[in-house]
């Protein structure tokens, strides 16, 4: 698949700090970067998958991490910081995209991150090789659209089959009021793997159907780590919900 060309690619200065920068992507904000503190994470989505990362194994050590979306590198950047000695690999469709990032924003020194150029579907598969990862994260959106495979069970499974014993998928749902998306989503990582366990966060208004937003949704196939519903409902952003078990199936189906 050939990727859309881009009609203009912006960097906007982030008026809270004197370093960030906003990617914009034909005037919708994509991607932030803080490189004067890359363990800053400006969108609150960004700020729960951080929470997601910080609660696989021991705090600190290294990490084997598979980005499926790349944007302006914000996750990769905070895994090189706050897990030295990881090694991750992400995958972007736009390779002006990411040369534009790259030139503006290049990476830590140091850091082991590769870059696929290619389309998350079609890839998937060649990524077997360098399988296991601890977590894979999904967030493919062109603007605000994500493309119609992310919410198949056919890819849903290709990634899931990336992740380690005890690792995790996380997946950045952007959706309108009511959860369509993050129903179908859901039900898409379900039929890949009915006995993974599931859990969703996000904005108690968006998660209750209210409003528009972004939620995280993680599967585990091995069982969530410990104590994970907590720190994310502790840490925030807030106003934080946390779904999982019985509220999570009430929440997703429970009108159904």
């Amino acid at each position: 698949m050939e990727p859309q060309r881009q009609h203009r690619i912006e960097f906007e200065a982030d008026v809270f700090s004197a370093s960030g920068l906003t990617l914009l992507v034909d005037g919708t904000a994509q991607s932030h970067v803080d490189p004067g503190d890359p363990t800053r994470l400006f969108f609150e989505y960004v700020r729960r998958i951080g929470h997601v990362i910080d609660a696989i194994g021991l705090p600190g050590s290294p990490l084997h991490a598979l980005h499926l979306g790349g944007g302006a590198l914000t996750l990769p950047r905070y895994v090189a910081a706050t897990r030295p000695g990881s090694r991750q690999v992400v995958v972007e469709l736009d390779p002006e995209l990411l040369e534009l990032v790259l030139a503006r924003l290049p990476l830590p020194v140091g850091a082991d991150i590769a870059l696929v150029v290619g389309d998350a579907a079609s890839v998937i598969g060649d990524l077997a090789s360098q399988a296991p990862f601890d977590v894979v994260i999904v967030d493919l959106y062109s603007r605000l659209e994500p493309p119609g495979f992310v919410a198949t069970p056919e890819f849903m499974s290709g990634c899931l089959a990336l992740v380690a014993p005890d690792g995790l998928l996380a997946v950045n749902v952007a959706d309108a009021s009511g959860l369509a998306r993050l129903r179908a989503q859901s039900r898409a990582v379900a039929r890949a793997d009915p006995s993974a366990e599931l859990l969703v966060t996000g904005d108690a208004s968006v998660l209750s159907g209210a409003d528009e937003g972004n939620a995280v949704l993680v599967a585990a196939p091995d069982g969530l780590p410990g104590r994970l519903a907590e720190r994310l409902a502790a840490n925030g952003p807030h106003p934080a919900e946390v779904l999982t078990g019985a509220r999570l199936d009430f929440a997703l189906w429970g009108a159904c």
